[in-house]
Order: structure tokens, then C-alpha cells, then sequence
């Protein structure tokens, strides 16, 4: 019989969300320090920051097109998420990391990402995670940051997991409910609680939500 499919993110459950949280700051850092213009600084702090990447994008490449700009800037933007993860390997949560390779028994551990596949291989390498993971489904170089795209793609191929752990982006959730698919928020690092999703803290308790989950799941299909 096919496992059932758990499906997760990388971010804030298995590894800190460091890395991914300060890259910007360090490639906005280095393209201030080339084009000589603090001014560039000012996206660092906007929630939006992305538009800051393409009009830096398009000061310095003005003769591409948006696709090819968006794959430089995402290329350079996990260039700068590798070397933190490399020099910081205390960012697993090792916790959390074993206890899903406990689940690998019974069910297939899923990633979504909205890494690509080349910069995600890279990344799990350094971090140790490169076993973790049964299926990895990842953004396209041509796709910005999008998780509902890797989840229409994964879900026409693969089917629904029976549950999704995911981090702080609010539209996994969103894109989860209208699937109804269920979802947790793995809040380990006590961040900005998000409305109407389940939420956790610690080990202990995505222990109980997803067991009380995939229960609830197993009575509705007998």
C-alpha cells in the first residue's frame, strides 16, 4: 500500500529561518556597496522587499527580461542563504529533524518549496537534510516567491498530503484551506501567531497536532 503523504517546508521547522530572513539584507548590502547608492538600503526593512530586488535588477541588467533578471536575482539571493547556513550549522533543529525520521516508517516526508530544485539540493547538502525528504517539490527559475504554484504542480502529480506543516507564510495557509487540506503552523520560533490556523510551539505539541490530525483523517475514510 502507497504511504500517505506528509508534506512540510524547510524554513522555520527543520532549519531556523535565519538564513533566509538576513540573505536580503546581505545581498542589498552588496548591491548598495557596488552601485555606490545607500538608498537601495531602504527595501531592506519593507515587507515588499521583492520590488526593491527588481528595480535593482533592472538598474543593472536593463537589456533583459524579467525572467532572466528574476533567475540572476535568485541565484545570487541563495548564494548569500548557503553561506549563512555554512557558517551557522546550528540552525537544525535537530528536535524536530529526528522525530520526522521516525515518521518516514509509516508515511512519505514531503518538501514544498519555493527554492529551486538546483539551490534546494545545495542547501539540503550543507544542512545534513539530504535524506530527510521522500519527494521535493520546488519553484521554477522562472517563478518568484510562490508556494501555491509548487502545490498546484505537486498535487496534479502526486495527490493531496493528508496534512501540511509549513512556516509563516500566510498564503500556504490560505491556498491549504481552500484545498482543505489540513494545516499547521509550526511556530517554533515565536513569531507573529496567524489567524484561524493551528498553531504550535514546541515539539510536544506537533507531536499531538498532527497525531490528532491524521486520526481524525483515518475515522473520516473508514
Amino acid at each position: 500500500m502507497k504511504k500517505q503523504i506528509i508534506a512540510t517546508t524547510l524554513s522555520g521547522l527543520f532549519l531556523k529561518h535565519e538564513p533566509w530572513d538576513k540573505a536580503h539584507i546581505l545581498w542589498f548590502n552588496e548591491w548598495a556597496r557596488q552601485l555606490k547608492d545607500e538608498s537601495i538600503l531602504e527595501w531592506i526593512d519593507k515587507p515588499n522587499y521583492f520590488k526593491g530586488v527588481d528595480e535593482v535588477m533592472k538598474r543593472i541588467y536593463p537589456k533583459l527580461s524579467d525572467e532572466e533578471r528574476t533567475k540572476i536575482a535568485r541565484e545570487s539571493y541563495f548564494d548569500s542563504v548557503l553561506e549563512y547556513i555554512k557558517q551557522n550549522p546550528q540552525i537544525r533543529n535537530e528536535e524536530i529533524i529526528n522525530y520526522f525520521k521516525t515518521l518516514k516508517t509509516k508515511y512519505q516526508i514531503v518538501l514544498i518549496t519555493t527554492n529551486t530544485e538546483q539551490a534546494i539540493g545545495r542547501i539540503l547538502k550543507i544542512s545534513g537534510l539530504e535524506k530527510l525528504f521522500d519527494i521535493i517539490k520546488t519553484s521554477l527559475l522562472k517563478e518568484k516567491d510562490d508556494k501555491k504554484l509548487v502545490f498546484v504542480r505537486f498535487i496534479k502529480k502526486h495527490g493531496k498530503p493528508i496534512i501540511y506543516i509549513g512556516g509563516s507564510k500566510k498564503d500556504s495557509y490560505d491556498f491549504c484551506k481552500q484545498e482543505k487540506i489540513p494545516c499547521i503552523y509550526a511556530n517554533l520560533e515565536e513569531d507573529e501567531e496567524i489567524s484561524g490556523v493551528e498553531t504550535v510551539h514546541n515539539l510536544k505539541e506537533l507531536k499531538d497536532k498532527i497525531n490528532f490530525n491524521i486520526n481524525i483523517k483515518q475515522q473520516l475514510n473508514l
